[in-house]
């Protein structure tokens, strides 16, 4: 019996052998090729991660041992060596995980003779952004707080960020040739803050076309023109004041009144009339929101970038202080 058992098992094993070794050789002869496999395969990075972090590499496998070439679809910004497969983050490409939480993109593999696509997904990680900046960064979103939530102790502090989405719109009473003048060039210097913004100030010629109106004037004359505003300024020392309707954080019209011809002062109360609050860079700065201003006091340079952050067109009204923290720090890590 064991005579019988022992060749057949021989034969089978050698038939089997044999059958294979002609297969391979037959395919080779007949110029036959099979295509190469892309590996599933899982991808992510860090938000904010820099140009030229390597994400990992395509798994690929070939059976004919041919060499393998990598490419990837242009459109997602990322990058592969062409030889190895390693996929890196392309200089151009900047993720950020609070607009898109995954990035899809497609690689190909080429043996020779045939071409493979495989879809894949990058997942983006969210980070905070708050622990990326600078120290000076930093001094900005919080003065950037202080100045947009009223946080000083001359006013009630705000749990809301304020600000107006419709252009300003001006109408100038009791005004005199060279105040208008001033109006213009302070308009002008505002106006170019905002640079990255669907928000302007313009002067119209009137009221019905106005959402603000500014009035130059003795403090006595108010009365007659706003009544509310009177009861509030007489018998202070005040020499201008700003009131803003407020609308679910929106603001969408404003009166302002100045007592005196000065560059200076209607650039003050026209930053209360914007959403600002008073200044704390009075001792050795002389910022335009302090509550005492002379003609030396003006923008800081600190106080022109906040401008332009609040009145950006991608910054929501209504943001608490937290929320505030969280969209500066990813705007300013994007925007370096």
């Amino acid at each position: 019996m064991k005579k019988v058992i022992f060749p057949l098992i021989t034969l089978l094993t050698l038939a089997c052998s044999t059958d294979s070794e002609t297969l391979s050789s037959e395919l080779n002869e007949e110029g036959k090729n099979i295509a190469p496999i892309l590996n599933a395969q899982a991808f992510s990075a860090d938000e904010h991660a820099l140009a030229g972090t390597v994400i990992g590499n395509i798994s690929a496998f070939d059976s004919d041992d041919n060499e393998l070439t990598f490419s990837i679809d242009d459109e997602s910004g990322l990058e592969i060596n062409e030889n190895t497969g390693e996929i890196t983050i392309g200089s151009n490409l900047r993720l950020d995980f609070e607009t898109v939480a995954t990035l899809p993109f497609t690689v190909s593999v080429f043996d020779g003779t045939i071409l493979v696509d495989k879809d894949f997904e990058l997942e983006i990680n969210d980070i905070n952004e708050y622990d990326l900046l600078s120290e000076s960064q930093k001094e900005t979103i919080a003065y950037f707080n202080y100045l947009t939530l009223w946080q000083s102790p001359t006013h009630t502090a705000l749990l809301n960020n304020s600000r107006w989405l419709d252009p300003m719109k001006i109408y100038l009473d009791g005004s005199t040739p060279e105040f208008k003048t001033i109006v213009g060039d302070v308009i002008e210097e505002y106006n170019l803050l905002f640079e990255n913004s669907d928000f302007n100030i313009t002067i119209v010629e009137t009221k019905e076309a106005s959402n603000a109106h500014l009035f130059l004037g003795e403090t006595a004359d108010v009365e007659a023109l706003w009544e509310d505003m009177f009861a509030i300024i007489n018998g202070k020392t005040y020499n201008g004041y700003a009131m803003t309707t407020n609308s679910n954080s929106i603001l969408n019209t404003s009166r302002i009144w100045v007592s005196v011809s000065s560059s200076i002062l209607f650039k003050h109360e026209l930053g209360h009339a914007l959403g600002f609050g008073h200044s704390e860079k009075c001792e050795t700065e002389n910022s335009f929101m302090c509550s005492n201003i002379s003609n030396d006091h003006d923008f800081l340079e600190t106080e022109k970038e906040i401008i332009r952050l609040a009145y950006d067109n991608d910054l929501p009204a209504g943001l608490t202080e937290e929320e505030i923290i969280l969209f500066l720090a990813n705007k300013l890590i994007l925007e370096n």
